[in-house]
């Protein structure tokens, strides 16, 4: 069930607010926002290209970054290392804090769909 409005929590005589985008409760009834590991600003590229060795040698199936794959274009070492960044977070559950932070904005962008 996605959230999109305004919650109030009253505990112990307390309010603490809060503003959902994207937002869901879980299965199990806990409370969570949509967030996605894409690179982070200032990022370099030589840690960037080894972040990509590593996670396409041993971590993840990076066809989708390959020539002809849905997010091959842009062709950029940033675009790619973005989309296996989250693919990598997905799998593992742990965003690669050397290079990369979690946004709440869905990266997605025409056949480049991330998960």
């Amino acid at each position: 069930m996605k959230l999109s409005l305004f919650i109030a929590m009253f505990q112990l005589g307390l309010v603490i607010s809060c503003v959902a985008a994207e937002s869901t409760i879980s299965d199990a009834g806990t409370y969570q926002s949509k967030q996605w590991c894409v690179l982070a600003p200032g990022a370099r590229e030589q840690q960037m290209q080894a972040f990509l060795n590593t996670a396409c040698s041993q971590l993840v199936d990076c066809k989708a970054i390959r020539p002809g794959g849905s997010c091959y274009q842009p062709n950029t070492l940033e675009n790619h290392a973005s989309f296996i960044l989250n693919l990598s977070y997905r799998r593992y559950g742990q965003c690669d804090r050397a290079i990369g932070i979690f946004s709440i904005s869905d990266p997605s962008s025409g056949s480049c769909q991330y998960p």
